[in-house]
């Protein structure tokens, strides 16, 4: 069981991914907008971390980028899961800040889970 936190301002993507995450046997938290996923992080330290770029009161590059700065979060496991279109700039982005994986929105069960499960692989 892995710690997972989720960062979405879309109420259904939140209670989507939950659900899933949860069914997996993952204890799950959430938060509406980046400063709250960010306070949640430091608390719970999550093994996880699966945000949406598109956030109020911190956006979700702002987010990562504050979780890679501090000492409480910068291990955590990052996947974006977003309906922002991939790019070289967001490659980019992925590459600078260790963000392992990007799942599009809206995303089957399936690939959501197998990119959990690779996330929470040992790194060799």
């Amino acid at each position: 069981m892995a710690t997972i936190l989720i960062a979405d301002d879309d109420a259904a993507s939140r209670l989507l991914l939950e659900t899933l995450l949860q069914h997996m046997g993952h204890a799950v938290t959430s938060a509406a907008n980046g400063a709250d996923a960010l306070q949640i992080a430091y608390t719970v330290r999550p093994d996880v971390v699966l945000t949406d770029l598109s956030m109020p009161a911190l956006s979700g590059a702002e987010f990562v980028r504050a979780l890679r700065k501090d000492s409480r979060t910068k291990a955590s496991r990052i996947a974006l899961y977003t309906a922002t279109p991939v790019n070289a700039a967001l490659r980019d982005f992925m590459d600078i800040y260790g963000v392992l994986a990007l799942i599009a929105k809206p995303a089957e069960p399936a690939i959501v889970m197998q990119t959990i499960e690779d996330l929470l692989r040992p790194v060799p």
